[in-house]
């Protein structure tokens, strides 16, 4: 969604090159490098916008781990929310599956394992 809004957002900024650079060229004829320095300007701008979503799709396709999850401190806070019942807590893993969803695994070795589930 945010790629698509970009996208449109972007044709926009373009347009608007294309009418001042037109405008300009019109009234200052001598002026032709008015369209080509907008184009770029433009597209800089552009290009500027989309590496925040740029960054987002590679952490996604790489299945990397969301900074906004502290692994050590969730594995702690499984520890305390189970009690004593827990004896370990091993192989957890986090990661990105899509933009703003978050999947976990691991393995939970519990003394009462029905206990620990519920």
């Amino acid at each position: 969604m945010d790629a698509a809004f970009l996208h449109v957002l972007g044709d926009m900024l373009m347009s608007v090159g294309v009418i001042i650079a037109a405008i300009i060229i019109y009234f200052f004829p001598s002026m032709w490098m008015a369209d080509p320095l907008c184009t770029y300007l433009f597209s800089i701008i552009v290009f500027v916008t989309t590496l925040p979503i740029i960054k987002n799709i590679i952490v996604v396709m790489m299945e990397g781990a969301p900074e906004s999850i502290d692994v050590v401190q969730l594995k702690d806070d499984i520890y305390n929310e189970c009690g004593n019942d827990i004896v370990d807590v091993h192989d957890l893993h986090v990661w990105t599956i899509s933009v703003g969803k978050v999947s976990m695994t691991g393995h939970i070795q519990s003394v009462k394992p029905l206990k620990t589930l519920a």
